[in-house]
């Protein structure tokens, strides 16, 4: 490769995934130049908390010791040491059992479950961007195509103030509402745009000292309400000060008509919706003064996340619902096997764009498509909904929650990616893309 013309790659997005992409590429691969256009004018997160499991630990570890590092300075976990390696302490929200212990989930092999201000994460990693990493926001895409008269053969990127861009690649990262999906799959796939998963829910993050005066001390740790078409969680967040809640609601056949997908709320809409519910759930939504409704959104399963040296990763290609905790650990899993498919060994020249894209839609998609069906099977069970109706019972749920986070939790990173660098160079050698 020519050293005065580096490849360059155009990230569309500047949140979680994209930034951790451009982290990646850089540590992964120096010749790359790298830019990343984000739309807002400046870097922002929801203050809402976000959790990882032991899939996307191990993703951060295998990118950059850093990213991991960046977690753990602002995560928090239960703040009861003996609870430490529970994921949550899931009981009975509604009905005679209300407030009983159903089941305490663990992690195996002793993993940490912790949780941590989505706000605070995005600060850590945006300290980490590299100088050499450009970035550029009020930058809204709206269109990726080919440029016949670009000398280089680069994608030209148009962006909505009128102006253009040009890269050897482009990734979109650029969240559920993904105009880059919608170009890559075009308008008229059913798949382009984000479908309303039939439910809803209030969050709000509320003191620590009120809540434990509420409720008590257990929760300090992280604690699950199941109830009949509903459910309520709850985990510490910013070293235990506040206590982040997320209480879901199926909406039964009631459409979601608003253009925006966060409106306002009231206490009694609330207090309305979890009508039933045991006495602690209830003393906890009623710490919620000025509740927001967020409609819970997901993808169709996306027929590829890759067109030539045009990609889509994280919620972008597969945005789900989040009852198995897994959306931003999935987008870094995804950034682990992208960026280990663009270092400079197998990424020799702008035309191996493309197979590195091919191989990630190819080795990406299956696990991501599960994700996106297991999680709207979750939020079911959450809920209490049982396949053919009936009453669910405690050793349905136990077996089914252990089942789905052991899915999430098992994967060999490594593995994926070892296998991955082999069908690259495979297709390279035989100048294919299957």
């Amino acid at each position: 490769m020519d050293s005065q013309s580096p490849i360059s790659i155009a990230i569309i997005g500047a949140g979680i995934a994209g930034i951790t992409l451009a982290i990646a590429l850089s540590e992964h691969n120096p010749n790359l130049h790298l830019t990343i256009y984000e739309s807002r004018l400046r870097f922002s997160e929801i203050s809402a908390g976000v959790g990882f499991g032991p899939n996307a630990i191990q993703g951060m570890n295998l990118i950059s010791p850093k990213i991991a590092e960046a977690y753990e300075s602002v995560k928090t976990s239960n703040l009861w040491p003996e609870k430490s390696n529970v994921w949550y302490d899931i009981r009975w929200g509604d009905g005679p059992k209300a407030g009983e212990l159903i089941e305490e989930v663990k992690s195996e092999k002793g993993f940490t479950h912790c949780n941590a201000s989505r706000a605070q994460f995005l600060a850590k990693l945006v300290e980490l961007i590299p100088k050499s990493v450009e970035v550029r926001f009020g930058k809204r895409i709206i269109d990726v195509a080919e440029d016949e008269d670009d000398e280089q053969g680069r994608l030209r990127v148009r962006f909505e103030d009128g102006t253009d861009a040009y890269a050897n690649g482009v990734v979109g990262c650029d969240g559920i509402r993904s105009a880059c999906r919608r170009i890559l799959l075009g308008d008229d796939d059913p798949c382009a745009n984000a479908v309303y998963s039939g439910k809803y829910a209030y969050r709000k993050v509320v003191d620590m000292k009120k809540a434990v005066q509420a409720v008590g001390t257990e929760v300090e740790n992280r604690q699950m309400y199941l109830g009949h078409g509903g459910h309520l969680l709850t985990f510490p967040i910013r070293g235990g000060k506040a206590l982040n809640m997320v209480a879901f609601k199926d909406a039964g056949k009631t459409r979601w008509i608003q253009r925006q997908w966060v409106v306002p709320s009231s206490q009694e809409a609330i207090l309305k919706d979890f009508a039933g519910f045991g006495e602690k759930p209830m003393k906890l939504l009623k710490l919620i003064e000025d509740p927001e409704k967020w409609a819970l959104f997901d993808t169709l399963a996306a027929p590829t996340y890759a067109k030539d040296a045009f990609c889509i990763l994280g919620d972008a290609a597969h945005a789900t619902t989040p009852h198995l905790g897994a959306g931003a650990g999935l987008a870094i899993e995804d950034v682990h096997l992208l960026s280990g498919l663009m270092i400079p060994e197998l990424l020799k020249s702008p035309g191996d764009i493309k197979y590195a894209f091919r191989v990630f839609d190819e080795t990406r998609r299956p696990r991501c498509k599960d994700l996106i069906a297991k999680s709207r099977k979750q939020g079911q069970l959450l809920d209490l909904q049982k396949k053919g109706g009936g009453e669910m019972t405690e050793e349905e749920l136990r077996r089914c929650v252990e089942v789905n986070q052991k899915w999430l939790w098992e994967v060999d990173l490594k593995g994926m990616l070892d296998r991955a660098v082999v069908l690259m160079k495979s297709c390279k050698e035989a100048k294919q893309l299957y």
